[in-house]
């Protein structure tokens, strides 16, 4: 079977499904206590974990592995954010989790770059269940006040992405891959305006203003929350 497009009727059925099974999961986690909810977190950790490791074999075993195989996306990066916060939790872990995973893979949902897959196929399901568990990840600390982080841990991420996006943008350029897609963005996704606005040259700028633009907005009501509180 051939791929999908985006916000077709089988994309549709995948977010219903996503949005479902995050409203169980918040129920089944507010209503755990806390020793399940670290039980429940670290299991999230570990089953992302076994997910990539099964996509790396399947891809070598089905003489699909390339450059562009490696876990090099942002969301990649969120396994290991996850698992830092699962076992060892800091407001870094955190800062990370709420502006760079959170976003990174509800966009990925919104806007997936593998609508290429057949869909049925085993990296089809493993794209759309390893996103929706990075947001599942995220979503369940944000309902129960446990992810804490304040405007001012945005350094944190922009740190972050200060060391970690050189070494991707040299590995683009070295292999002609297009990872954390610093090169260019997913055809028919709100980058692809910027990409088409500002051109290549400019996109890099766009897109970095873009990233503040986003991470102010996901603070406001952080910010609107304490000025009720004054």
């Amino acid at each position: 079977m051939n791929g999908f497009t985006i916000f077709d009727p089988i994309h549709i059925m995948w977010l219903i499904f996503i949005a479902c099974f995050l409203v169980t999961s918040l129920y089944f986690y507010y209503y755990s206590t806390r020793e399940k909810q670290d039980l429940l977190l670290k299991s999230v950790f570990w089953l992302l974990l076994f997910l990539e490791i099964a996509k790396q074999l399947y891809l070598l075993v089905t003489n699909q592995y390339s450059y562009w195989s490696p876990p090099l996306h942002l969301c990649g990066f969120g396994i290991f954010i996850i698992g830092l916060h699962a076992y060892f939790p800091t407001r870094t872990t955190a800062t990370l989790l709420y502006t760079l995973t959170l976003p990174g893979a509800a966009i990925a949902l919104l806007f997936p770059g593998w609508t290429i897959d057949p869909v049925g196929d085993f990296l089809h399901f493993h794209s759309f269940i390893f996103h929706a568990l990075l947001v599942i990840f995220v979503f369940v600390l944000i309902f129960t006040n446990q992810l804490q982080t304040a405007f001012c841990d945005i350094w944190r991420s922009a740190l972050f992405l200060a060391i970690t996006v050189p070494p991707i943008y040299a590995y683009n350029a070295r292999f002609q891959t297009n990872f954390m897609f610093l090169n260019k963005p997913v055809r028919g996704t709100p980058l692809q305006w910027l990409y088409d606005a500002f051109g290549a040259s400019g996109y890099l700028v766009s897109l970095t203003l873009v990233i503040v633009v986003l991470w102010m907005m996901l603070y406001l009501p952080h910010a609107i929350r304490k000025r009720r509180e004054l």
